[in-house]
């Protein structure tokens, strides 16, 4: 999704190369608590919308709360074969946060989600029409909810700040993993601000460089239409160098910082690693689907991930920041991400009567060695979660 993804990378090249002492000091560096590294190989590939029309479901259709507490909704996508979901939100209220728990996936043939809103003391009472957009296989799916937001009350007025949003988050994705030359490239994404809501009218800048770095291909003029989606085409040459690319992208509009990320696919083979993590998501220690958790609970963050190059020992790190933007734990798995293997890992978190309450951020990143041995990073992600009372 926070420029979230770039600045959180630069925060956590940081916190590795001054803090990764003091985490371990501390005890805060500590191996995952689950990890399977078996899972099924499965080429992420949807070549766009199938016979079977994909359908959104959103339950409920109304939610009423007050100010400083939040809603949740549960989002079910059906489709006739697999195919990527991007989700996105529009018709946040004003000092509020949208999270989807996971906001991304593969629908094979369903993907399910959970919508939690988030409101401070300050959202503005009122009735609000939210528009939940699904970017599912290049087609675009779109649901209404109806929240209605009543005066904080003395239980609801608590300590929850939410950050204002300032700053734009993008995420990139391409419709298949692997391509052959003279096929098309369907590169898409949505953009949204820092509080999760979808920007319109965002320009990006798009570019793709080979395995050498040479020759670039720019895409201009790319602007995302109302639900904050955009999609642009690339046909790849007969006589395409064979290997690893990466599809850069940059979204800017006045008024934001501009935010950059950037996804993977590879031509026939490549002879160097390429990394992408497909899902980050948080859940209870039951493994049930969250994003607000109470002091006493554990926090499992989930990173789910797919090197569609060259085999490599790679370097899975999480790091959680709390809502002041403190370091609060750093956790790292060395693991074997085979050429086309799936990889999940879920790492623990467990607040403490001291943790602050809002909006925590864990970032994942993966490096191809420990960043002090001369590692590189090649994939980062992020997503949020909330501690209340």
């Amino acid at each position: 999704m926070v420029a979230r993804q770039t600045r959180s990378a630069i925060v956590l090249f940081l916190a590795i190369l001054i803090g990764l002492s003091i985490a371990q000091a501390s005890g805060s560096l500590s191996s995952p608590v689950a990890a399977d590294n078996n899972l099924t190989f499965q080429n992420l590939s949807t070549s766009g919308p199938n016979d079977a029309t994909p359908v959104l479901q959103v339950e409920p259709t109304a939610k009423s709360i007050s100010a400083g507490s939040y809603a949740q909704f549960e989002l079910n996508i059906d489709v006739g074969e697999p195919a990527n979901v991007l989700l996105v939100s529009n018709g946040i209220p004003d000092q509020s946060v949208v999270i989807f728990t996971p906001e991304n996936g593969i629908a094979d043939p369903n993907f399910n989600s959970l919508l939690t809103i988030v409101t401070s003391s300050s959202s503005p009472p009122g009735s609000y029409n939210i528009t939940v957009a699904a970017l599912v296989g290049g087609q675009e799916l779109s649901s209404d909810v109806s929240l209605q937001i009543a005066s904080a009350t003395p239980q609801t007025n608590n300590s929850l700040s939410v950050p204002a949003s300032s700053s734009l988050s993008v995420r990139v994705e391409t419709d298949q993993s692997y391509y052959k030359p003279n096929e098309t490239v369907n590169i898409r994404g949505v953009v949204m601000d820092s509080a999760g809501s979808a920007i319109p009218d965002a320009d990006l800048s798009i570019q793709v460089d080979g395995p050498t770095g040479s020759e670039p291909v720019q895409l201009t003029g790319i602007t995302t239409d109302a639900a904050g989606v955009f999609q642009t085409y690339l046909t790849i040459p007969i006589n395409v160098t064979s290997g690893a690319y990466t599809v850069f992208a940059a979204a800017s509009k006045s008024g934001y910082a501009t935010a950059t990320t950037h996804t993977n696919y590879v031509i026939d083979s490549s002879s160097t690693s390429s990394v992408m993590i497909i899902q980050l998501y948080s859940t209870d220690a039951t493994n049930k689907t969250s994003a607000v958790f109470s002091v006493g609970q554990t926090v499992l963050i989930w990173i789910v991930l797919q090197n569609i190059g060259a085999p490599i020992q790679g370097v899975i790190w999480i790091q959680i920041l709390d809502p002041r933007g403190t370091l609060v734990s750093i956790q790292l798995q060395i693991s074997t991400l085979a050429t086309g293997g799936i990889v999940k890992v879920a790492f623990g978190f467990s607040p403490t009567a001291n943790s602050a309450q809002g909006i925590y951020n864990a970032n994942a990143l993966v490096s191809d060695k420990l960043i002090s041995q001369g590692g590189t990073f090649l994939a980062n992600a992020n997503a949020q979660f909330v501690l209340g009372e």
